[in-house]
């Protein structure tokens, strides 16, 4: 926006006025292509954000990554994806949620059975997502799976993932 300082308008002259107005006339035509559109070249109203689409679900290991040389011990952070990790409570098993299993120096577990509350499986049924483990040199295998209410495995892809670590 074009702002004019009143004080230019006391000219000595009304020739020099009319002249300086015709000046201030040409530069607002000039510059009023700019300022000004048409119907068809206004802005589009900016479409609204797509809702996120959920993707599979998935469980995986945040920290030691699968491969990695660790120091004992060893801090285990497990993530998940379009999955709700959540405390066991009274059993009761809702559709998209459960909680962690980990095997240490074990194997995943087919879909559908029930995770053993015995070695090698660790039992996370209070909804949380870590652990520090202590662990003899050597390569060692962990399984991170997720289980219902009742503890039996989910079925597909997602629902579990391995590592190999080497401890120092």
């Amino acid at each position: 926006m074009m702002t004019i300082d009143p004080r230019l308008w006391n000219f000595a002259s009304p020739a020099l006025a009319r002249a300086a107005t015709c000046v201030l006339l040409a530069a607002m035509v000039a510059h009023a292509p700019a300022c000004a559109r048409t119907p068809e070249e206004a802005p589009e109203p900016e479409a609204e954000e797509p809702e996120p689409t959920m993707g599979e679900p998935r469980v995986f290991f945040v920290q030691p990554l699968d491969g990695s040389t660790v120091s004992s011990p060893v801090t285990f952070t497990f993530g998940s994806e379009n999955f709700m990790v959540e405390p066991v409570g009274d059993g009761a098993i809702h559709t998209g949620a459960g909680h962690f299993h980990v095997a240490v120096d074990g194997d995943c577990l087919e879909p559908g059975i029930v995770i053993p509350s015995a070695a090698p499986w660790i039992h996370f049924g209070d909804g949380s997502n870590e652990i520090e483990v202590p662990l003899e040199p050597g390569e060692h295998r962990f399984c991170v799976q997720v289980g219902d209410g009742e503890h039996r495995t989910l079925d597909g892809p997602g629902f579990s993932e391995a590592i190999t670590i080497t401890v120092e």
